[in-house]
């Protein structure tokens, strides 16, 4: 049926070709034709004025100015004599010969056309490497001769997930050793994890250490406009699969077609996404893996994927790729420097830099390095230093500079007392991260930025934790009231506001950190109707108390900075005045002033790069990252 529709469509495209072509090339029509008689006739009365003879036509104009078309009879050559006589203005045009190639071509190049159209469109349909008619067609790229050269080496920070791989490249190299016991590889592995940990490399990695074919696609490259299409390049997809096993088929952002669909959970899916999963489906369950064919999917969204592409059978196991810890992004961190050949400078230390991005994926780290060396190339440097990487750091942890955009000593003001209340409520409490530094030069979006960085990764958080936290948002706002008023706080603390009741709501519905409703779980995520609920429904009753008790938290925070911001009145503007003059200074400068006021600092600063360095009795760090 799709092939005979095919066929109409191309004869249409090449009737309208003869028709266009036809229309053009036809010699343009007159106005009046007549016959030779009635041509004579109009001479002998004097009705025509000038004629133009080419070959056998005449074209003649009349008295009135009309155009008149005749042909002469063949062997006449009177027809002279008679213009002649009756005073015409004869014009010949001597008629141009044609060879016979030209009139062959001018008669037959439409049908030869046609035909070579035809005989084009025949062959694509039939087969070939590169048709016309691939809608069909696999957009994966197939690595043949230059399969992956990515080694597990080159994967760093994910210890754990390389050893739970290794069973799969001992599969692809000896399968027989698998068979032979009754075991079976799984057909599928779903890789999930947040953007940047390396799910692409380590794909990479596991068909580069096996040796074997490597077959890419994207999810977003099955799906098109023309219904059918998707479930076709599954089919193609499987089919190119079977005919290079022993082989690898990773397939990129799965979730772009293996979404939930319609009925199940929130979102559903439109009719040739849904034919497009049930191919997957159908094809997941069409092999067996002693064919060779292991499929590892990758996304960042597992929540959303349909229950059905997920049972044993199909993608028999799901491997979390976690964000590296400290031990993690010191091997990535040495990874990067050593592919890209980057020359260090005697004062760089990687686990200083390791230590000091939690938080950070691989894709991060990378970045990190690259950006230090660029800056160290814009300086004209020799070797990337420390200042380099810290630099690198913070542009990407809190933006480009804006030291362009004008802002006046009014607001420059405003945002100091800004950000010296946040710093300054933050080192009040032990359970802070240590600061870092503070600045009020624009980054991003921002106007000013307060960094604290934490000394070791963390897994898990205490009430008094999140409440330091919660303090510490509120210190911008509150500073703000303090040395301005009511009537002067700024739309300064948007995103303040926005972190702090999102963080209050946490604490009271999703980890049940209040006696008022005691241990209680809830969706706090009710106002998107796109994300399913992660909790019952609840009453209307439950739902004012935590309203209540949010509110709450929010008011007893905001007191607490804006009481520590009084005490404390002279420090801070002390700390200010610094902070204008310079535009950004460190933990060890905020802390000189304020020990000079007597302020009881509770949280010490950051430690620096040479106490880390020299700290030998410092801690192991422990693994992991809980943002």
């Amino acid at each position: 049926m799709q092939f005979s529709k095919s066929l109409l469509i191309w004869f249409l495209i090449g009737a309208l070709m003869i028709f266009a072509f036809n229309m053009f090339s036809a010699k343009p029509s007159f106005e009046h034709k007549v016959s030779f008689t009635e041509f004579v006739e109009m001479v002998n009365e004097g009705k025509i004025k000038e004629a133009t003879v080419k070959g056998e036509e005449i074209v003649a104009i009349s008295e009135n100015g009309k155009k008149i078309e005749t042909v002469i009879p063949e062997g006449y050559d009177k027809i002279y004599d008679i213009l002649s006589e009756n005073n015409v203005q004869i014009t010949v045009v001597p008629q141009e010969k044609s060879g016979w190639l030209a009139t062959l071509l001018i008669s037959w190049l439409p049908i030869l056309l046609f035909i070579g159209l035809w005989i084009f469109m025949m062959r694509q349909m039939s087969g070939g490497s590169n048709r016309a008619f691939s809608f069909a067609k696999s957009k994966a790229k197939v690595y043949l001769e230059e399969k992956p050269n990515v080694k597990l080496d080159d994967v760093a920070g994910m210890d754990e997930v390389k050893e739970e791989v290794k069973e799969l490249i001992d599969y692809l190299k000896e399968p027989q050793r698998f068979q032979k016991l009754g075991g079976r590889a799984p057909k599928g592995i779903l890789l999930y994890g947040d953007p940047g940990v390396g799910k692409t490399l380590l794909a990479k990695a596991i068909a580069g250490e096996a040796n074997v074919p490597f077959i890419s696609i994207s999810g977003s490259d099955f799906v098109e406009m023309f219904v059918g299409v998707g479930a076709a390049r599954v089919r193609d997809l499987f089919e190119t699969a079977k005919k290079h096993a022993p082989c690898l088929v990773f397939i990129d952002e799965i979730d772009a077609v293996g979404r939930a669909r319609s009925g199940v959970g929130f979102g559903g899916g439109h009719d040739e996404r849904e034919q497009t999963l049930n191919q997957l489906l159908v094809e997941l369950d069409g092999f067996d893996s002693s064919e060779g064919i292991i499929v590892i999917a990758a996304t960042n969204r597992p929540d959303i994927l349909d229950p059905a592409l997920l049972r044993p059978g199909r993608f028999d196991r799901q491997i979390s790729v976690p964000k590296p810890d400290v031990k993690g992004r010191y091997e990535i961190l040495k990874v990067h420097v050593k592919k890209k050949n980057i020359p260090l400078g005697d004062d760089v230390d990687l686990m200083v830099i390791a230590r000091g991005t939690p938080g950070f994926s691989g894709a991060d780290l990378a970045n990190v390095v690259n950006e230090a060396a660029l800056l160290a190339a814009r300086r004209r440097k020799e070797k990337v230093g420390m200042r380099e990487f810290e630099d690198a750091m913070d542009r990407i942890m809190m933006g480009l500079e804006r030291k362009g955009m004008a802002i006046t000593p009014a607001e420059k003001e405003k945002i100091a007392y800004h950000e010296v209340g946040h710093a300054i409520v933050g080192m009040m409490f032990k359970e802070s991260d240590p600061l870092h530094k503070v600045s009020i030069i624009p980054r991003g979006m921002a106007l000013g930025v307060t960094v604290n960085l934490p000394e070791e990764d963390r897994h898990l958080y205490s009430k008094k934790d999140l409440m330091a936290r919660l303090h510490q948002l509120f210190g911008g706002r509150a500073a703000e009231e303090v040395f301005y008023g009511k009537d002067g706080i700024t739309t300064g603390a948007e995103n303040d506001l926005m972190r702090a009741t999102e963080l209050a709501y946490r604490i009271v519905a999703s980890w049940g950190m209040t006696d008022e409703l005691g241990p209680i779980h809830v969706s706090t995520s009710r106002n998107n109707p796109f994300t399913p609920s992660q909790g019952p429904e609840i009453s209307e009753e439950t739902a004012r108390k935590i309203d209540e008790q949010v509110s709450r938290l929010l008011r007893e925070s905001y007191e607490r900075a804006k009481q520590i911001i009084e005490n404390y009145k002279d420090a801070v503007t002390a700390v200010v005045e610094l902070l204008i003059d310079k535009e950004t200074i460190t933990c060890e400068e905020m802390l000189s002033i304020l020990e000079k006021y007597g302020v009881p600092v509770v949280n010490r600063c950051r430690k620096s790069v040479v106490e880390v360095i020299s700290d030998s009795s410092a801690p192991e760090v422990p693994a992991g990252q809980v943002d």
